[in-house]
């Protein structure tokens, strides 16, 4: 197990694909030898970001995405397909990056943390784990951000914090993984002391370099 606690100074900023806006890139990881910002040769990434008004949303096109409102009263994502309700603040959702969105505020702006995964190459969910939660981790990496105030935790019993906008990137990729229709192998416990924080896993696929 490898563990790296990510500042808020390692944060940077990026225009949306679009150019509507930008994101807060919290972490993520890169096909070797891709460069080093925009989309060419992402593999996954966490981003935080305002939505201040209605807007398109970004075609992003061969990615899955997770998204959870960590800061105001939700709002409606509107394709022809039907619409995505992101209403419930803490409540993540999944969808699929190829819709063609625009976004309706609940009650004015709102905050949302994003995790993007590039379909090919991985695949990953998305929880919100709360005070008090003991949540087992497998193979695979797994960020916990700390989205709104300080947190603390423990990781087999070790102690850790994480100041707001701080991510605990806690790698597991060497750790066994699971076998089909057996029991999860544990590579690690966490268990919240304080605060709420969205923890977001990743798996890569065989075919990922």
């Amino acid at each position: 197990m490898r563990l790296r606690r990510i500042p808020t100074t390692e944060t940077f900023v990026e225009p949306w694909k679009n150019g509507l806006g930008s994101t807060d890139i919290l972490a993520e990881a890169r096909i070797p030898g891709a460069p080093t910002q925009g989309w060419d040769g992402l593999v996954w990434r966490i981003a935080r970001t305002r939505i201040p008004t209605p807007l398109a949303f970004s075609d992003l096109s061969g990615y899955d995405r997770h998204q959870v409102v960590i800061d105001g009263d939700g709002l409606y994502l509107d394709s022809a397909d039907g619409t995505i309700d992101l209403s419930r603040a803490f409540v993540p959702v999944q969808y699929s990056g190829d819709l063609k969105l625009d976004s309706r505020l609940a009650n004015g702006p709102v905050g949302v943390l994003n995790f993007m995964l590039a379909r090919q190459l991985a695949e990953g969910r998305m929880a919100v784990v709360h005070e008090r939660d003991t949540v087992t981790l497998g193979h695979g990496r797994h960020l916990l951000v700390a989205t709104n105030g300080p947190v603390t935790l423990t990781v087999d019993g070790a102690p850790h914090a994480l100041a707001d906008g701080e991510t605990l990137d806690i790698d597991l990729s060497d750790a066994p993984p699971a076998v089909t229709g057996s029991q999860p192998t544990a590579g690690a416990r966490i268990a919240i002391r304080s605060g709420l924080a969205v923890l977001c896993s990743v798996h890569r696929r065989p075919t990922a370099t």
